[in-house]
């Protein structure tokens, strides 16, 4: 095992974490999720595997979290069932059971773009390190999901995790504006140290003359995804009016990171997410009267979107940098290496899906370039209809009494996080693990407060976690 500095730091982080308030962990490790391409150490007896910052502190939130009885009982509840982190459980369970099972019964039945192979290369299907690794992960996105949701069932908890969520859209455009500072002064060397992981690093390529942002990620892509959700966080509390200053230039910086980044999967997002947002507020305007903010967003939009498109159009330069950014970002991404490269591990992936009679090949042992494509080909019909009732549940449930305005805004700002997660993730995500940042979102979305709950659920929960007071 190889412990790097960054690691030094994570467990100087989590043991002070111990003798300090909750919110100090809360905010460290919601921050570390942003360390996409850095490893707390490395685990040279599993190939290589690396322990990224946010899960190395995901332990010491672990253990500082469960200790309080009230995110005990919260955790109690959200397993209960129905409720998402029940789904998520079982879909968890039947992929550890998959990853091991399933490459074993079908091993050479198929063939699969290996998850840790360097370059895209199709093998047979075979147990790999990888279903160990994969299983691992997504253990850690459930435990993550739970804890929190425990965490947000307090009103504590749900004050911290907001003002921890705004933090960390803060600090990505810190780190994005880090990125572009060293780049072009030839320091991209002071990054180092937090992009020690073993993964393919692509942080000093151009498209049409600009450099790709990629911040504290691996490459654009992962970027944009990241910053589409805090864009989506932020840009959903402005149009609630919930401090509208600081989410709006919030809102604004993470929209030009977007813009300016050059990815084609934060492109694409990008339109569904003002898209949603744009009918959400009109169809609200419809019925209710809404807010400034909603109110100013429907009416300047269109006019914004109008004068860009008549300034571009009418000015033959501008036009043609735009039409070369966009055919370089967009329009001929399919027919590029890395266009190709996709289309072929999604092809392959859903190949998997059909060979093995809808039971998949198990989690891990299959890389494609979409994750609804993933999801088929690792966890097969019946682990994707676990995780289905995981997303229904998370989106489709509301408060059953009237809760604090507040509350109720940041719980719809978390919900639309996790729909900008999940459609960037549908166009290039490899994997069926969402990430640990997601399910921070997915559990300040699902998170009920307690005081909602029926006396003969809190009973329930009492008896479950052997409640003195039943003694």
């Amino acid at each position: 095992m190889t412990l790097e500095y960054i690691g030094i730091l994570s467990l100087l982080v989590g043991v002070i974490s111990l003798f300090s308030k909750p919110s100090f962990i809360v905010y460290f490790f919601f921050c570390s999720t942003l360390l996409g391409s850095a490893a707390a150490f490395v685990l040279d007896s599993l190939g290589g595997t690396n322990i990224s910052p946010s899960h190395l502190l995901l332990g010491f939130l672990t253990f500082k979290l469960f200790h309080d009885e009230r995110v005990a009982r919260g955790i109690a509840r959200e397993v209960s069932v129905g409720r998402p982190g029940f789904w998520l459980l079982l879909t968890v369970v039947y992929s550890i059971i998959g990853a091991f099972y399933l490459p074993r019964l079908l091993a050479g039945q198929t063939m699969t773009y290996a998850v840790r192979a360097q370059g895209a290369f199709v093998i047979p299907l075979a147990p790999a390190m990888s279903n160990l690794t994969q299983s691992i992960y997504f253990t850690a996105d459930f435990v993550c999901f739970i804890v929190l949701s425990g965490y947000a069932s307090t009103t504590d908890g749900r004050k911290v995790l907001g003002g921890a969520a705004l933090a960390c859209a803060t600090l990505n455009l810190v780190f994005a504006a880090l990125d572009l500072m060293t780049y072009f002064t030839n320091t991209t060397e002071l990054f180092s140290f937090i992009r020690n992981a073993n993964y393919a690093l692509l942080n000093d390529t151009e498209v049409a003359g600009l450099k790709r942002i990629v911040g504290s990620f691996t490459e654009a892509s992962s970027f944009g995804a990241a910053t589409l959700c805090y864009f989506a966080f932020t840009s959903r509390l402005w149009l609630l009016g919930i401090q509208p200053r600081v989410t709006l230039t919030l809102a604004l910086l993470s929209l030009a990171a977007l813009v300016f980044s050059t990815s084609s999967t934060a492109y694409v997002g990008l339109s569904v997410i003002l898209a949603l947002s744009y009918l959400q507020a009109l169809l609200k305007a419809l019925r209710r009267p809404v807010t400034t903010q909603m109110g100013s967003f429907i009416l300047a939009t269109p006019f914004i979107l109008l004068m860009i498109v008549l300034v571009i159009a009418l000015n033959d330069d501008y036009f043609a940098y735009v039409k070369n950014y966009l055919d370089g970002t967009i329009f001929n991404k399919l027919s590029t290496a890395s266009g190709v490269e996709r289309s072929a591990m999604n092809s392959q992936a859903w190949q998997n899906f059909i060979d093995t009679f809808g039971f998949g090949v198990g989690n891990g042992s299959v890389r494609a370039s979409s994750f609804l494509i993933a999801v088929l080909a690792s966890l097969g019909i019946t682990g994707a209809l676990m995780f289905c009732l995981f997303f229904v549940t998370l989106f489709a449930r509301r408060a059953r009494h009237q809760s604090d305005a507040v509350d109720d805004a940041y719980r719809q700002a978390a919900r639309m996080a996790c729909i900008a997660w999940l459609v960037t993730a549908t166009t290039s995500g490899a994997l069926i693990d969402l990430g640990l940042a997601f399910y921070v979102f997915a559990a300040f979305a699902s998170a009920q407060p307690a005081s909602i709950l029926s006396n003969s659920r809190n009973l329930e929960v009492d008896r479950f976690l052997g409640d003195p007071a039943e003694a």
